[in-house]
């Protein structure tokens, strides 16, 4: 397998899982974050943060963990590569929805009108 082989391998399991990832996510998030945001627009803004970090973060992790030395391409089982990149991937992918999670269990809709009335 070739470096540019490898790469576009490690990359292209990183986007379907990311994709997947949002495709499952999505809708319940947004009913979640536009219950808990005072504003329509905060809402769609943490949306759009939280599919960004979904799909840089695996990407980023495969990349920097996933993809083996390019040097001993050559000396790697050809299904070497994309194994590691879908544990590398997977694994980020669970922190990411474990770390979202948690930190959406913990809000509660706001108990005010937002904003103040203007006077």
């Amino acid at each position: 397998m070739t470096a540019y082989t490898a790469l576009f391998t490690v990359i292209a399991i990183s986007l379907v899982l990311s994709s997947a990832t949002v495709f499952a996510i999505y809708h319940p998030m947004r009913k979640l974050l536009d219950a808990v945001c005072p504003l329509g627009f905060t809402a769609e803004f943490w949306t759009r943060a939280a599919v960004t970090v979904i799909y840089l973060m695996p990407l980023w992790v495969v990349l920097v963990f996933g993809l083996p030395d390019l040097q001993r391409l050559d000396h790697m089982p050809t299904g070497e590569i994309p194994r590691r990149a879908l544990a590398a991937a997977s694994f980020a992918l669970v922190g990411i929805i474990v770390a979202t999670g948690l930190r959406l269990s913990s809000l509660r809709a706001p108990a005010y009108d937002y904003p103040p009335p203007v006077r």
